[in-house]
């Protein structure tokens, strides 16, 4: 396989030549068993460390064959911070550098209240980005209670209302400039808005969202607009996206809690159903056609962890199933972590695919593949005391 990698790289094998590299090719999959989850904890948390060392302010999006550290990300910066203020109760370091980086969104935060685009200092206003920083200003705010916070999440709720459609989607400044599934994950960031404010319009912008999209979900649970390019389909990380953004709402609108959970049931029971991988080994297909099949050959790392927190916080008596595979998933997760490497930017993060040449940001340690697999190492340690 390294040797197939080699010829089809072609020109950019110069740019494998550092060991820690190579090792990390010839040794994705670590036999050794896995160790339990607080050590893995720990060196997911170190590695995010080391990312926001090298992101000016910000988190790096993460750490890359081809460029080593790659520039701060704002949107996948505003959802690490839940993840810094969660983890603080383990060291007070990761609640100051959960404030670091809320000030920093702030500072970068466009005069019109929207989050950048992209990668770096884009100047472009994107609707998702701007619900994942909200997320972390709200969360700032319940720890702090520092009203800065509080008017940043506002000001990028507001923006959000004022781009939304009529008929409760967002379709422009957005990728493509499509609707999204998992705009769920900002209908919740604007129902945490509310939550803080009970200022009724966050309320009635979430639900618009909420009352385009159910509708539309298959009988088996799937729903469409869940792809990143409209023209493909959907691999797993947007798949889990949808699905969080929906879990989310549900603890957050009282009086559409059980319409929102059943809707969440279908989809889960579908993945599972025509998953069978998952229970037995932990292995997802990186895409998932419209019944729920996979469709490729390599496995989104990212999307796995995302779907395993998805499936632990949602399990129920009568689907034993959910449980068996989350431990089946994080076992598989925690031998895809590389605990062995002398390189700061492999060690302890989490590669975006399996193998690491995968479709989905290949050759890429990524800060929020990272970041999901320390909110799912967070959820079991919490669930075990």
């Amino acid at each position: 396989k390294a040797k197939n990698i080699i010829y089809s790289l072609g020109g950019f094998t110069h740019l494998f030549l550092r060991p820690s590299h190579w090792k990390l090719l010839l040794e994705q999959y670590n036999d050794r068993c896995p160790q339990n989850d607080l050590v893995h904890l720990e060196s997911a948390l170190k590695w995010l460390c080391q990312a926001h060392e090298k992101g000016a302010g910000g988190v790096s999006a993460g750490y890359s064959f081809f460029r080593g550290w790659l520039p701060p990300y704002p949107e996948t910066t505003g959802y690490i911070i839940p993840t810094m203020l969660r983890a603080s109760n383990i060291s007070n370091e990761f609640s100051e550098r959960a404030k670091k980086m809320g000030d920093w969104e702030i500072e970068i935060q466009l005069g019109n209240g929207a989050v950048r685009g992209g990668m770096g200092f884009k100047d472009y206003p994107i609707v998702f980005n701007t619900g994942q920083v909200i997320l972390g200003w709200t969360a700032l705010y319940h720890h702090y209670g520092e009203n800065r916070y509080l008017t940043a999440a506002k000001r990028a709720a507001d923006w959000l209302i004022y781009h939304q459609d009529p008929d409760g989607k967002w379709s422009r400044h957005t990728y493509l400039n499509s609707p999204r599934a998992y705009h769920t994950r900002v209908a919740w960031p604007l129902l945490e808005v509310y939550n803080i404010t009970n200022e009724v319009r966050y309320l009635e912008s979430a639900k618009n969202f909420l009352n385009w999209l159910l509708p539309q979900q298959r009988p088996n649970g799937f729903f469409p607009h869940m792809s990143l390019n409209p023209k493909e389909l959907p691999i797993t990380h947007t798949i889990a996206y949808t699905l969080r953004g929906l879990l989310e709402c549900a603890r957050l609108i009282d009086d559409s809690t059980e319409l929102i959970l059943k809707a969440l049931d279908k989809a889960i029971d579908g993945i599972l159903k025509n998953n069978p991988d998952i229970v037995s080994n932990g292995h997802i297909a990186a895409i998932l056609n419209k019944d729920w099949k996979p469709t490729s050959s390599y496995s989104c790392l990212t999307g796995n962890a995302q779907l395993a927190i998805i499936f632990n916080r949602f399990s129920r008596i009568d689907r034993p199933e959910r449980q068996t595979a989350v431990h089946a998933i994080v076992k598989r997760l925690k031998q895809h972590q590389n605990m062995l490497s002398s390189n700061k930017g492999i060690y302890g993060g989490l590669p975006s695919s399996f193998p690491i040449w995968g479709d989905y940001v290949p050759f890429t340690i990524l800060n929020w593949s990272t970041k999901f697999l320390v909110d799912l190492l967070l959820d079991r340690i919490d669930s075990s005391k």
